[in-house]
């Protein structure tokens, strides 16, 4: 049995990863240009525990599957930090109280912080600004590029096979089953597709009829030369009520944010090719959340800005992934749509490519990510890019404030 897994970024890689380590038959990785082109090496590859469960579940199982690859000799830039979670509003406060006893529970070393604490880990935080702090140690970032780059090689080693530099620009089905894929030289036969193709899995799928309930938004961060510089081991920050984020990135301050009313873009327009390509700064979008920043980090008020990072990410409508089978089609299986986390989701992305391929029972519920969930509304596109448009800043602060009783406990491993 042979398996092509289109799409060389950290989810293809990590679904190779998963095949061959699972020795799902041939497995074959198409990459158009090279891995981790596309949206991986742009993002800020931040790794946060939650106790959510659409959190906790991807991330042990990223963080579980970076201690496999590392202990087997392929770094991925794994640097645990803590994160320090900024709160000013009472029912954001009264979040961060449930995840401190949820962690508590779980035996991991939480903690509220003073001002003087908190300052002493970030000296550029204005912390008595802050009703409240809370720092959650399992916390970290690595490297985007490093960790395609750890699935990649070793999927190698377990026997699967990569060819970069190759656009696969249709998938071959006939009587509703899929038979591989077309290049712009040859057809490649498979008895499986996986499709991980980020922005461009949409407009792969629409001459099958299949309609895939994802669109793309700009998506950016900033980098500022603050000073002084900011010690590599900084925790990294979540403010919610303001829809930031942000770390320390080479001694400077990475400041991102979740933007209300984000802009959608179709993939289709993008410039080709738009492999290692950015789009351009979006000043106006970006300054109201600058000026938030600047009340919690008032050196960003003169701080030169070094770099605008500005790259498309896909979405959806709920903000959870397109993961699993394609009805319809046999041998078609999604692993898409990310919502700007697909660091934290490759390895629960690749588990459960690898159990569908093998027709076993999941290690993780599997129908919360089910490419069909939409139904015919995935072919509204109107009605899916007002939702995307939407989910970008209420999906992340839901994830950053969901209700602590969405999870069950129990999954907690110390890295």
């Amino acid at each position: 049995m042979k398996t092509i897994v289109v799409g060389g970024g950290v989810i293809g890689a990590s679904v190779a990863y998963h095949l061959a380590r699972d020795d799902a038959g041939e497995v074959l990785l198409i990459e158009r240009d090279r891995l981790s082109a596309g949206t991986t090496w742009h993002s800020a590859g931040n790794i946060t525990w939650k106790p959510l469960a659409d959190h906790d579940r991807p991330v042990m199982a990223v963080l579980q599957t970076v201690s496999e690859l590392e202990a087997a000799g392929f770094p991925t830039g794994w640097l645990k930090t803590g994160r320090l979670f900024l709160g000013g509003q009472s029912s954001t406060l009264k979040c961060y109280d449930e995840f401190d006893q949820a962690a508590r529970a779980a035996g991991l070393g939480s903690r509220w912080l003073s001002h003087a604490e908190a300052a002493s880990l970030n000296p550029h935080l204005a912390a008595e600004k802050l009703e409240g702090i809370w720092f959650n140690p399992l916390s970290g970032r690595l490297n985007p590029t490093d960790l395609t780059q750890a699935y990649a090689r070793a999927a190698q080693r377990l026997g699967a096979k990569i060819l970069e530099g190759t656009a696969v620009i249709s998938i071959a089905a006939e009587s509703g089953r899929v038979i591989g894929v077309d290049t712009a030289d040859s057809r490649i036969k498979a008895d499986r597709v996986v499709l991980a193709a980020g922005l461009w899995s949409r407009a792969l799928l629409l001459p099958l009829g299949v309609h895939l309930a994802q669109w793309a938004c700009e998506h950016f961060y900033i980098l500022a030369d603050v000073a002084p510089r900011l010690r590599r081991e900084t925790p990294s920050f979540v403010a919610p009520d303001d829809l930031l984020y942000g770390r320390e990135e080479v001694g400077s301050l990475l400041l991102g944010c979740f933007d209300e009313g984000a802009k959608t873009i179709d993939a289709a327009a993008l410039p080709e090719p738009f492999t290692f390509t950015l789009l351009a700064p979006d000043w106006e979008k970006m300054a109201p959340y600058v000026e938030r920043a600047i009340e919690l980090f008032p050196v960003l008020g003169t701080a030169p800005v070094r770099r605008f990072v500005n790259g498309p990410e896909s979405f959806t409508p709920d903000g959870l992934p397109l993961i699993g089978p394609v009805p319809g089609c046999d041998g078609l299986i999604i692993a898409t749509a990310m919502n700007s986390t697909g660091v934290t989701w490759s390895a629960l992305a690749g588990s459960l490519v690898a159990s569908s391929v093998a027709e076993r029972e999941p290690q993780f519920p599997a129908e919360p990510y089910a490419p069909s969930r939409f139904g015919d509304r995935a072919a509204d596109v109107d009605w899916l890019k007002g939702a995307i448009s939407a989910i970008v800043s209420s999906g992340y602060r839901k994830a950053a404030l969901g209700p602590g009783t969405q999870w069950g406990g129990g999954s907690i491993r110390e890295q």
